[in-house]
C-alpha cells in the first residue's frame, strides 16, 4: 500500500508588498544626512567616524545627528518610526543613514 503525504510550502504569504524605490541621489555635497540609530549596537562610536568621511568627501553637506530623533527602538517604537516621515520633512532632510542592529 503506498503512503502519500501533505505537503506544506516553508514560506509564510509576503506581510509587506514591494513598492518602488526612492530615486537615488547624484551626490551628498549640499545635502541633509540624518543618522537614524537604535541605540542597541556601536552607533556613537561608528557616526563620528562616518560623519566626519562625509563631510570630508562632499563639499557643503550637514550631519542632522541621531540624537535629534532619539532611540528608535524600546517602548514607544511604534509612535516615533510613525512620526518619522513629518520628522525627516520638517528637518529639510535629503537622505538617511539608518544604524539599526538586529
Amino acid at each position: 500500500m503506498d503512503v502519500t503525504y501533505d505537503v506544506v510550502w516553508p514560506r509564510s504569504p509576503r506581510g509587506v508588498q514591494k513598492q518602488r524605490r526612492a530615486d537615488r541621489l547624484e551626490s551628498l555635497q549640499g545635502k541633509r544626512v540624518a543618522f537614524l540609530w537604535d541605540y542597541v549596537f556601536r552607533g556613537d562610536e561608528l557616526f563620528p567616524v562616518l560623519a566626519a568621511e562625509l563631510t570630508n568627501r562632499f563639499d557643503g553637506i550637514e550631519i542632522v545627528s541621531f540624537e535629534e530623533f532619539g532611540n528608535l527602538h524600546g517602548a514607544d517604537e511604534k509612535q516615533r518610526v510613525g512620526r518619522l516621515p513629518d520628522d525627516l520633512r520638517d528637518r529639510g532632510v535629503d537622505a538617511v543613514v539608518s544604524g539599526m542592529g538586529c
